[in-house]
């Protein structure tokens, strides 16, 4: 197995190949503090799976070079090893094709475990992190059972689809009740009946479920009542 370790930090490079060498048997490790050079070793390479840092400096790194990279070979598994426990990073990895999420604060057992599940075909985000951040789990949850758009039509009105719609493209109450022409309280009412009909605490989490539906890519709102 050939693995491609991607930081800026050689300090953290190295220890993460000595890491990796030490733990797992029978591997390569080829590492690299420049994003910019991430292409040309795959080009040159067979590398079967890449551990990248998130935010790299330059131009080159960061969500930009993840959705690059799931384009290019989007069968090749890709575990983000980050400082960051913030849930928009995560989820925003998930949706650009990641397999794993690991925070670099976590034990070495859970990068190994990444790897074997990103081998296997399966993604993986430590269990802290999903018990600590209710939105990730939310998402595995909803995604992992099938629910799409049909079944949360189902569930909710005909206006409340056209306001989680607009949640999932980032939107206030209030450019809700322009976009609609609705009161800001009537929004509000809306907001808190649908929250309750999906079973979901609070707007961060429509959000992510509409996001993961496709509704963030809509911008024909119909009219309802």
């Amino acid at each position: 197995m050939h693995i491609l370790i991607v930081d800026d930090h050689a300090f953290v490079c190295a220890g993460l190949k000595a890491t990796l060498l030490d733990t797992l048997d029978d591997i390569q490790v080829t590492t690299t503090e420049r994003g910019e050079e991430v292409l040309s070793i795959l080009g040159k390479e067979d590398i079967d799976l890449i551990i990248l840092d998130l935010f790299m400096p330059g131009g080159y790194g960061g969500f930009g070079l993840i959705g690059l990279l799931h384009d290019r070979y989007p069968c090749l598994p890709i575990i983000v090893l980050s400082a960051s426990e913030n849930s928009t990073h995560i989820r925003k990895c998930f949706e650009l094709g990641v397999t794993g999420f690991v925070t670099k604060s976590a034990p070495k057992e859970a990068l190994i475990e990444a790897i074997a599940k990103a081998l296997e075909g399966e993604r993986y985000v430590p269990k802290y992190l999903i018990e600590s951040v209710a939105e990730v789990a939310r998402v595995f949850d909803e995604v992992d059972s099938g629910v799409n758009v049909e079944i949360i039509a189902e569930l909710i009105t005909d206006r409340q689809f056209d306001i989680l719609s607009c949640i999932s493209r980032g939107h206030s109450n209030k450019q809700i009740a322009r976009e609609l022409e609705l009161s800001e309280n009537t929004v509000k009412v809306h907001v808190s009946a649908m929250l309750k009909s999906l079973g979901l605490s609070n707007r961060t989490q429509a959000g992510i479920l509409g996001q993961k539906l496709g509704l963030a890519e809509s911008v024909d709102i119909e009219a309802g009542v």
